[in-house]
């Protein structure tokens, strides 16, 4: 049993060539279902404003903070959302609600910057602009209260501490008061209020200062101020249509590749090599007509591929071997195109050769196809009614290939083990080949009877019609007897004439034995042809210049 090969990229692309609608067809819902999104989607409008932070008498430095610098953006950043600055912004705004606020807003920093980016959403483009500035304004004012009230807090304890000192001062003061220009312990009294006044002027002027610096306070200033969005930033039909393709198209392509490895019918050489282990020997183009009910044209598209399927066969067989069965799978005429097209390129290649017809249920045969005639055939010559030399006729426009047709008893009786071994021996002396039609194996095991007293086999598979399960299983019976099973050989879904039976006036008749409507007569109890009234001689090989 063969093993598969790796998959190549090409057997990718023959997935993809098979499924090609299915692809297109999902990606096309994908990029509908954007489309609708995008359609549906209520616009979004953003606006923002750039802020540039400065640092107050209240920032601290905060160790291993991400941003460097006196002022911790990431902290200013989560400022910017807090409850205080949302009830501002929303005050300033109208709005009743703060959290609706906050969820609309947005807070980034630039790398290596002091600034603070804030966005602000909502669905049209002057409230955009209003909620920007809003929770700008806020922040800024939030901002200068911290800083301020640092301030204050500062001023009010030098306040306590100067009032203070003001009143020992004046303590100070009457005691001295009270005292003698001599009096003892003057002079040190003297020197503790002068320490008390510096003390108290060092203090003023600590407060005036603070008093100044809060005067001067900047939190920061807006640098880019928020303007009206000239569009909506969503839905962004661009981005959605693209998610949609990269959805779709991945989506395309699993359901492919599920199609492919759900199919029942063989579709392409692919199917038969990876999904029933068989060789392709020749596939015959979708694209190649059969427009009549006979074999290709040496040059034409379907010529050319059954010569090189002859040098196919031809090289894997020696000169000893001979006799090739060609089987197909299921009811129809897949065996009898490739057995008559294979014999017919080995005569053209100037090997002798002789067609087999022992496919009786073919809605076409090797005679219709050659132009011989059915009767007599290989049924009379297995039932003892003929020579295998009468049933042997000329192929016309043929010269070195002779056609055996089915014969008149051909469903009435089988091969038998010992008469195929002799008609193939027979055969095999007179020509370089024999190419058996046989039944399909899905109905008959004569197939595989035939095959057995053969030289090799071909299946014969025609796409869109026969099953995998079912080929797979006539390669597992074709190899579990001892003749070599080359391949198989692939046929288009449409075979034109081929499938179609003909009507009962288009049929030859057939001039040497009357017709048995339906053939089921036992062929034991039908009269040797010889002894019939009706019966002509026919010479063994009928010349292809003497009019038919």
């Amino acid at each position: 049993m063969r093993t598969p090969a790796a998959r190549t990229l090409a057997d990718y692309g023959v997935i993809v060539r098979r499924s090609w609608w299915l692809i297109i067809g999902t990606v096309a819902a994908a990029l509908t279902a954007g489309f609708a999104f995008t359609s549906l989607s209520e616009e979004v409008y953003e606006s923002t404003s750039s802020i540039l932070v400065l640092p107050t008498a209240s920032d601290t430095e905060v160790a291993g903070a991400r941003t460097a610098g006196q002022v911790n953006l990431d902290t200013e950043a989560q400022l910017v959302k807090s409850t205080e600055v949302a009830v501002a912004a929303a005050e300033a705004l109208g709005s009743a609600d703060p959290d609706d606020l906050v969820s609309r807003v947005s807070v980034t920093v630039p790398p290596n910057t002091a600034v603070l980016e804030i966005a602000f959403r909502a669905g049209d483009a002057e409230a955009a602009k209003a909620g920007a500035v809003a929770f700008s304004e806020a922040y800024l004012e939030h901002r200068r209260a911290g800083a301020t009230a640092s301030l204050e807090g500062a001023i009010a304890a030098g306040t306590v501490e100067l009032d203070a000192v003001k009143a020992d001062i004046a303590a100070a003061e009457d005691e001295l008061s009270g005292m003698d220009s001599g009096e003892n312990g003057r002079s040190r009294l003297e020197a503790e209020l002068d320490g008390l006044q510096q003390q108290a002027d060092e203090i003023e002027a600590e407060i005036a200062g603070i008093e100044a610096q809060q005067g001067a306070i900047s939190p920061g200033r807006v640098i880019n101020q928020a303007s009206a969005p000239g569009k909506p930033v969503s839905p962004n039909a661009m981005f959605n249509l693209a998610a949609a393709l990269g959805i779709g198209l991945p989506l395309g392509l699993i359901l492919a590749w599920a199609r492919h490895r759900l199919a029942r019918k063989v579709a392409y050489p692919t199917d038969l090599v990876e999904r029933c282990e068989l060789d392709v020997l020749a596939s015959v183009p979708p694209a190649v007509k059969f427009q009549r009910r006979e074999v290709f044209g040496a040059y034409s598209p379907g010529g050319r591929v059954f010569s090189q399927l002859r040098n196919v066969v031809s090289s894997q067989l020696t000169h000893d071997q001979r006799v090739i069965v060609v089987a197909g799978v299921a009811p129809g005429p897949a065996a009898s195109v490739v057995a008559a097209n294979l014999a017919t390129a080995m005569a053209r290649a100037g090997d002798r050769a002789t067609a087999v017809a022992a496919n009786p249920s073919t809605t076409v045969g090797l005679p219709e196809l050659f132009g011989t005639d059915s009767v007599p055939g290989l049924a009379d010559v297995w039932s003892g009614r003929v020579d295998l030399a009468v049933a042997t006729q000329a192929a016309p426009r043929q010269p070195s290939l002779n056609v055996i047709g089915p014969g008149a008893a051909a469903r009435a009786t089988g091969p038998t083990s010992e008469a195929a071994a002799e008609t193939f021996s027979k055969l095999a002396e007179a020509g370089r080949f024999v190419v058996v039609d046989a039944p399909p194996l899905s109905c008959s095991a004569d197939a595989q009877l035939l095959a057995g007293h053969a030289d090799a086999v071909i299946l014969a598979v025609q796409s869109g019609r026969d099953s995998i399960g079912e080929t797979a299983a006539a390669a597992l019976a074709m190899r579990q007897i001892d003749t070599p099973l080359l391949g198989a050989v692939l046929l288009p879904s449409v075979l034109g004439p081929m499938n179609t039976v003909p009507l009962p006036g288009a049929r030859r008749e057939a001039p040497l034995a009357p017709a048995v409507s339906e053939d089921e007569t036992p062929t034991d109890s039908l009269e040797p042809v010889e002894d019939l009234e009706t019966t002509q001689v026919i010479p063994a090989v009928r010349s292809a210049a003497e009019p038919r």
